[in-house]
């Protein structure tokens, strides 16, 4: 256990000491594509505040060589592994000064591992090549040369890169110098960026082919991807340079640099990142082809949007300490969603945001292991731990409700904030306080509660003897149903309120109170959190909930408030405040619906049910209920698009039919089976947004045959989204020897380390004991390919059932106890937790359902 000595211990972080503040990086790197190394210098110009004989400088799996202080060179170079750091010692004492230079010299191994200065691979008529890319937050900068690597530490960046002249280089900042060398090379020096975190430095050099275009504000963007990749361009670039240009009107300050440029790695941890005008993405979420789905291409745009979202919020301004994350992720994450509704309004974009990020953050934030968006982090595997759904997902959740309420005052804060506090650090009581000048509302008394505390509300609303006044009542939701307790917080709740005769609002900032509706007659519909900005759930009287009913059927209900009733009750019904027959009599209610978010909920939300009840005597019966519930909707959708047919059919078809699949219809299971054969014959037969579906039929009911084909095309295909449903596909046989091959294929040389993890989520519950004798198996092989990353929690999460016995609990704990993974330890208490509620919650409902399926079937 290291006891940090070399670095400083705020309570809240541990820091490197401040006798030192770098100013200037004046770096140059030299990588080795063939050899998978490199060799750098940097110059940082640094302040010396305080006198000292040593300076700590992260550095990790990095050989220092020579480090001197102005011409006092070090006399001992120590490395501190734990702590990520390298002491350099100095014979005499380092006064303090404003400026002096510190030279490094140093070497790197271009590593596999997607963090730091790394090698990614892709193939050119046959032939292994190489690109070398970075990837620094949040703290791996110091994997590619010594920094002060924290978001604190801004300083402005002057990069060389010395490479093969036939190679591209890029950096932040556009080329000012290219000098070809002697021995075949070229240095390429690049324009002095802004002052910047070091998170947000990125050089790449492979070859690399683009397409460029101008925004109205004469900003270059270009789309930059592999030589080898035949995937078009075309799309992001539009969506890139459209978004842009949306952003500079939007926060009305111009974007800082002379080019924005995206990138397509063929080997990438995340989705994206947002380093300042060089963005880095996953090809699939970047490129697009004849064969890329609709779901995929509305992925690319938020993504898009998302990163440029953070050239402002992020790297103009950015957080102070990685405890304020969420400032980053939530607000990007709202902008993606708000940029590529206005380039694509008809795609209705905000249902998914409802659907996806707002169900993703109550989901997690109903745990006891779930954590305040605002959280302590003070090592590298804290931070990394908290990339999670509730930075991302329930920060966004929270910027809505604040927009919400504040209109246009929104914007015009976000103004005030980005223009104060450009080009530095800021917390979360700066935004607050921006927001609050130009709306006149005290903001940090209003959200406090949101992002101080784990959890939320539920807002019990009844009726009383007096129409038009209802009782309102909170307490903290917890998805396993326990009781409240005394250090349970009040939430500060913004209530709108529609009815038939208007809309009202309310905050509910006490426990209980009253709200009277004006003008509200006796049998009104009433809906609150109308048009669901609120964070928390609604527990409906009975009789509020009957007046909403036929409103759903007609769908007069707007579509993100059927989506909230279906969610909540679900939710609901798992704490047991709401019984299983009334959430499936509430489903029935929903056979006219329309829209593919809210197809998706009630359609996961039956085939969770379905994991639990597949080994009950009733099951059958089940099946054969909601098959007919999704026959019309099937047989309207078809499996062939129709000419001019509306966004959310195109999403919803393959939703659909996957779905009625897995209950068992011969009809879809046949017509899957005919696909497949046409496809076999002529890919281009089979519509690719029904692929996932068709697919997925075929494998379930099919053998190995018909797995060796899809991975047979796997290997085959160049095109991302299709590599992605061809895995997915693969993962999802019923036999346990197909699932072992599956498993040993996701991580063969064949399959990206990104993409592994598709395989395991995918894999069927009733086969996830199987994945995880499988991870026991090979946990050390498997941990050492992915030590410490974002990815392995997933594969986790994938080879546990979502239900089981106590004993089988316990031993997964023992298992981690004895075998931790620190960056996953936060996810495995959570994976832990929801299993233990399901198997609660699944042991107390199966007989009820059971009654209920019995009265319906006759």
């Amino acid at each position: 256990m290291c006891d940090h000595k070399h670095l400083v211990d705020k309570n809240d972080r541990l820091v490197l000491p401040n006798n030192v503040v770098p100013n200037t990086y004046d770096l140059h790197i030299t990588p080795d594509l063939k050899n998978f190394t490199f060799k750098g210098e940097v110059d940082i110009t640094v302040e010396v505040t305080k006198p000292s004989k040593t300076i700590t400088i992260h550095s990790i799996e990095l050989v220092i060589h020579t480090a001197k202080l102005g011409d006092q060179v070090a006399s001992k170079i120590e490395y501190y592994v734990p702590e990520e750091v390298a002491i350099l010692t100095f014979e005499k004492e380092i006064e303090p000064v404003k400026s002096a230079k510190l030279s490094l010299t140093f070497d790197g191994i271009l590593n596999d591992q997607l963090k730091g200065f790394y090698r990614s691979k892709y193939v050119v008529d046959g032939e292994d090549r190489y690109l070398g890319t970075t990837q620094f937050e949040a703290t791996d900068a110091r994997r590619a040369f010594p920094c002060f690597d924290e978001p604190a530490l801004k300083a402005v960046y002057n990069v060389k890169l010395t490479v093969q002249s036939h190679l591209t280089a890029l950096s932040n900042m556009d080329v000012t110098e290219t000098v070809e060398n002697a021995d075949n090379t070229k240095t390429v020096s690049f324009a002095t960026t802004p002052i910047m975190s070091t998170y947000l430095v990125a050089f790449i050099v492979g070859e690399l082919s683009y397409v460029e275009a101008y925004t109205p504000e004469k900003i270059r963007v270009r789309i930059y991807k592999t030589i080898s990749q035949t995937e078009s361009s075309e799309f992001a670039l539009d969506v890139a340079t459209k978004a842009l240009s949306l952003f500079i009107n939007y926060f009305g300050i111009p974007f800082p640099l002379s080019k924005c440029d995206h990138i397509a790695i063929p080997d990438f941890s995340f989705g994206a990142m947002e380093n300042w005008g060089l963005i880095t993405y996953r090809e699939s979420i970047l490129l697009t082809s004849e064969k890329t789905t609709l779901l995929t291409k509305q992925r690319i745009a938020n993504v898009i949007g998302h990163e440029l979202a953070h050239q402002w919020f992020g790297n103009l301004v950015t957080m102070e300490w990685w405890s304020q994350l969420w400032l980053n992720e939530g607000f990007a994450t709202f902008m993606g969603y708000f940029v590529t509704d206005k380039i694509f309004p008809e795609w209705n974009v905000w249902l998914d945001f409802s659907d996806t990020y707002r169900s993703g953050a109550l989901s997690l934030d109903s745990l006891a292991n779930s954590h305040p968006i605002e959280v302590p982090v003070r090592s590298s595997s804290q931070i990394n731990e908290i990339f999670d759904a509730i930075s991302y997902n329930k920060g966004s959740c929270v910027i809505q409700m604040i927009e919400g309420r504040l209109g246009d005052n929104f914007r015009k804060g976000l103004n005030h904030y980005l223009n104060k506090h450009s080009y530095k650090n800021t917390n979360t009581e700066d935004l607050w306080e921006s927001l609050s000048l130009l709306s006149g509302i005290d903001i940090k008394t209003f959200i406090d509660s949101f992002t101080k505390y784990s959890g939320y509300p539920v807002i019990d609303f009844k009726t009383t003897q007096t129409p038009g006044t209802f009782e309102l009542t909170q307490k903290q939701f917890r998805l396993d149903g326990s009781a409240e307790q005394p250090t349970d917080p009040i939430w500060n709740n913004y209530i709108k309120v529609e009815t038939a005769s208007g809309s009202s609002e309310f905050i509910l900032d006490k426990k209980s109170d009253t709200l009277t509706v004006p003008n509200f007659k006796q049998g009104d519909w009433i809906k609150p959190n109308f048009g669901q900005t609120g964070y928390y759930r609604i527990n409906y009287d009975p009789a509020v909930l009957a007046t909403l009913i036929p409103r759903i059927k007609s769908l007069e209900l707007p579509s993100v408030d059927r989506l909230n009733l279906i969610t909540d009750m679900y939710n609901l019904c798992k704490t047991g405040s709401v019984s299983i027959s009334s959430y499936m009599d509430l489903i029935v209610s929903y056979s006219n619906e329309t829209e593919s978010p809210i197809w998706n909920t009630i359609c996961d939300n039956l085939l969770a049910l379905a994991t639990f009840v597949h080994d009950q005597p009733y099951y059958p019966k089940f099946a054969s209920i909601v098959s007919k519930l999704l026959k019309p909707i099937s047989k309207k959708l078809g499996f062939d698009p129709i000419k001019g047919e509306r966004s959310s059919d195109t999403l919803l078809r393959d939703k659909i039919l996957a779905t009625i699949g897995e209950f068992g219809d011969q009809e879809v299971i046949q017509e899957s089976k005919k696909r497949f054969e046409l496809f076999k014959n002529d890919p281009s037969s089979l519509p690719v947004d029904i692929r996932s579906a068709v697919l997925a039929n075929v494998i379930k009911n099919g053998g190995e045959t018909e797995q060796q084909d899809i991975i047979d095309r796997y290997l085959k295909t160049t095109a991302a989204s299709e590599r992605t449903s061809f895995l997915a596909a693969i993962a999802k046989s019923p036999k346990q020897e197909l699932v072992e091959k599956a498993l040993d294929f996701s991580l063969s040389s064949n399959v990206r380390s990104q993409d592994t993890y598709i395989v395991w989520v995918m894999t069927p519950s009733a086969l996830k004991p199987v994945v995880w004798q499988y991870l026991i198996k090979n946990f050390k092989s498997i941990y050492a390919k992915f030590p410490d990353s974002g990815l392995f929690p997933r594969m986790i999460s994938g080879s546990l059932q979502p239900k089981m016995e106590e004993s089988r609990i316990a031993e997964v704990e023992k298992f981690f106890t004895e075998n931790p993974v620190p960056a996953a330890a936060r996810s495995i208490k959570q994976d832990i937790e929801r299993i233990r509620i399901n198997s609660k919650w699944a042991n107390s409902f199966i007989p009820t359902l059971g009654e209920w399926v019995e009265k319906h079937s006759q």
